[in-house]
């Protein structure tokens, strides 16, 4: 079913974003602490890992070990919502929706030109811009 994790010690910055990605995900978010890979793998083979590397954050999924796609948060806004709750993430790269739309529900949108749009929790809208990013 994919779950949601981030590094050992993220920033607040980033233990939010995958809470809040999860949540709009449907996806279950796993506080990882001291837990290693193999742990998470043990739970589901599906992962998406949310971490932080010179000053950027990223996210990778895996699958049964195996890197799926690394993507690196290029930009990132938030602000409050003031409409209804959105469900789900909307993306406007068709290359990231191919890659990612397997392992979580995501709605392909022309209109978002190039962005992840979700919204989270606490009247929160993500406006991520992610970019294809291999190690």
């Amino acid at each position: 079913m994919t779950i949601v994790t981030t590094s050992r010690k993220p920033v607040p910055e980033l233990r939010s974003l995958a809470r809040d990605f999860a949540f709009a995900a449907g996806r279950r978010y796993i506080l990882r602490g001291k837990m290693g890979l193999p742990v998470l793998y043990s739970l589901d083979p599906a992962l998406i890992l949310f971490f932080q590397r010179e000053g950027h954050f990223f996210l990778r999924l895996d699958d049964h070990g195996r890197n799926i796609a690394e993507l690196m948060v290029q930009s990132m806004t938030i602000t409050e919502r003031d409409d209804a709750l959105n469900r789900g993430i909307r993306i406007g790269d068709q290359s990231i929706y191919e890659r990612l739309a397997p392992y979580i529900p995501l709605k392909l949108s022309e209109g978002d030109k190039g962005l992840c749009v979700f919204d989270g929790t606490r009247s929160r809208r993500y406006l991520l811009r992610l970019i294809n990013h291999e190690a």
